[in-house]
Parts: structure tokens; C-alpha cells; sequence
């Protein structure tokens, strides 16, 4: 599987917006509403490769 410059950096923005989306969520400063659509705006923003692989980035 050959990976364009795109798809690796989406990948890496999503994993970053995942985590901070979680660490929010963790410390109470945002609702799990919240958080649900905030990681539907990131899989917009950056498709993440492994979207399909781990269920927690559905």
C-alpha cells in the first residue's frame, strides 16, 4: 500500500485531533455530545486512514 504525502498528514491530524478531543472530554470540558461531534468533524476535516480498521474512530 503506497501512501501519498496527503493521506499520511491526514492521518497524523486526525490522530492529534482524536487525542485532544479525548483528553477534553476526559477532563470534563466538553460533553460526550460534544465530543461525538467534534470526531465526526475531524473524519470530515482529515479521513483517517484507519477509520475503518479501529472502531473508536467510527
Amino acid at each position: 500500500m503506497n501512501l501519498t504525502n496527503e493521506q499520511v498528514q491526514n492521518e497524523l491530524l486526525f490522530q492529534k485531533a482524536h487525542e485532544l478531543t479525548q483528553e477534553l472530554l476526559a477532563k470534563g470540558l466538553i460533553t460526550p455530545e460534544i465530543a461525538q461531534q467534534l470526531e465526526q468533524e475531524n473524519r470530515k476535516s482529515f479521513p483517517p486512514l484507519l477509520n475503518e480498521l479501529i472502531p473508536e474512530y467510527r
